[in-house]
């Protein structure tokens, strides 16, 4: 398949932005088996871990997101987190200067999510890896502290509302993406994305694995205790919800 050259001004910029357990590696990896499409993971997680300053990101974020003048990428991006953004404001700067396209990744089911929060720091204590690519690294069910969640449910939900008054502050063309949607019908998802970043509809493959299995059940071992205490919540049917097998 031919995909052709690409003059600068036709390439599409692209940031992900996510809070966590929203399947944004998930989708970074299928974008990066696309041969139109560069694509990094969190670079400002790294660079901020390894002591970099807000400058050092908005320079690396500038330079990166700037393709060649005449080249094969039709698109480039990557993910990161508003945590590890050191200066917001220099950041929606960069983002709006260079007309970036912004890929909002939401998780609709936060009971969920927070279950997955949980599992990925074992998973990383285990592996040393946040997102599960081997079956041998698969975690046994756990017990979870009902304090814990009901403060990481909290959390999730004012992230949720931080992202989204960000996204809706930098006026920029964006799309959400659904992970429940991303998990049932991933080539509708792709199809709208690969769309709205301007590069062919072609299929592409992921690498990770999910890390929690969709049934809680199978999962939390003290699952009834915590459905019973969000019971007559927005939150029950959350716990109960199966989407794949």
């Amino acid at each position: 398949m031919f995909f052709g050259y690409y003059y600068r001004n036709r390439v599409t910029p692209y940031v992900i932005l996510f809070i966590e357990r929203d399947g944004s590696t998930y989708l970074s990896s299928l974008l990066m088996s696309h041969p139109q499409i560069k694509a990094e993971y969190e670079r400002f997680a790294v660079m901020k871990q390894n002591g970099a300053n807000a400058r050092e990101q908005l320079k690396w974020v500038d330079a990166y997101l700037t393709p060649p003048l005449f080249g094969k990428v039709a698109a480039i991006g990557f993910k990161t987190k508003l945590v590890d953004v050191l200066d917001m404001d220099g950041f929606s700067n960069v983002l709006r200067k260079k007309q970036v396209h912004i890929v909002q990744m939401r998780r609709n089911n936060l009971v969920k999510a927070v279950v997955s929060r949980i599992n990925a720091r074992r998973l990383f204590e285990k592996s040393g890896k946040w997102n599960l690519y081997d079956e041998s690294d698969r975690l046994s069910p756990i017990e979870i502290d009902l304090e814990q969640f009901d403060l990481y449910l909290r959390e999730r939900e004012q992230a949720d509302i931080n992202l989204q008054a960000y996204v809706d502050g930098l006026q920029l063309p964006s799309i959400k993406i659904i992970y429940e949607d991303l998990l049932i019908n991933k080539n509708e998802s792709l199809r709208n994305l690969f769309r709205f970043i301007r590069v062919q509809d072609i299929a592409v493959k992921g690498k990770t694995l999910k890390n929690t299995k969709d049934d809680l059940r199978d999962v939390v071992l003290n699952f009834d205790e915590l459905r019973r205490y969000y019971a007559g919540s927005k939150y029950e049917p959350m716990f109960d919800e199966i989407l794949v097998q």
